[in-house]
């Protein structure tokens, strides 16, 4: 099986599952808020991407798809171009959502009239706000420095790195000359073996 044909089977089951716990959701939670620009056409259904409050217990109960699942869901929806029959979440931005090409999947006679029998084509209104968290530098690519006066510390070798490279720039412009002078320095100080000693030189005792 391709990866279209297996994004196209996750996404299917997906949303086959939330619609057939829509029930089980509205006993447990409630009902779910309206919408004053609701389409009256649209199956309203719980963003199961978002947490979910419970007006019995008072608490807030953690998405039904982890974050990881979210994910794999995403990657799989890309795949196989139906990124818009996915509810928006921290793993998917409603921008990303209208940007992507809403195009049913091409199916068969068979496929068709199974999908419209089913309803998992159908269009879909996700109850629930998505808190998009604004980052700064997120479009750019430069997230990590953002509002940031300096850069991270780093290493000590990537601090003094400047520093040594103009140093060493420093000793190898006039590298040619110091070698000659060196050398000219030390072969003036060496003795010659074809000189004749110095025989009134006086000789140095140990004591």
């Amino acid at each position: 099986m391709s990866t279209a044909a297996a994004g196209l089977n996750a996404v299917k089951r997906f949303r086959l599952h939330e619609i057939k716990g829509l029930q089980h959701h509205l006993k447990r939670y409630g009902p779910l808020p309206e919408k004053a620009d609701a389409n009256p056409k649209a199956l309203q259904l719980p963003n199961p991407f978002l947490p979910r409050f419970n007006p019995t217990s008072g608490r807030w109960a953690p998405p039904k798809y982890s974050l990881r699942r979210q994910a794999e869901l995403v990657k799989l929806a890309k795949a196989s171009k139906t990124l818009h029959l996915l509810p928006p979440g921290p793993k998917l931005r409603a921008a990303e959502i209208l940007a992507a090409p809403a195009k049913n999947p091409k199916l068969n006679l068979e496929e068709k009239k199974k999908a419209l029998r089913e309803g998992w084509l159908s269009k879909v209104e996700w109850a629930g706000k998505v808190n998009e968290r604004r980052v700064k530098g997120a479009d750019s690519g430069t997230r990590l420095y953002s509002g940031k006066k300096r850069m991270f510390k780093g290493h000590k070798w990537e601090r003094v790195k400047r520093r040594r490279f103009n140093y060493k720039k420093i000793l190898l412009k006039d590298m040619d000359q110091r070698i000659k002078r060196y050398k000219s320095y030390h072969k003036n100080r060496r003795p010659n073996p074809l000189d004749t000693p110095q025989a009134n030189k006086k000789a140095k005792l140990p004591f």
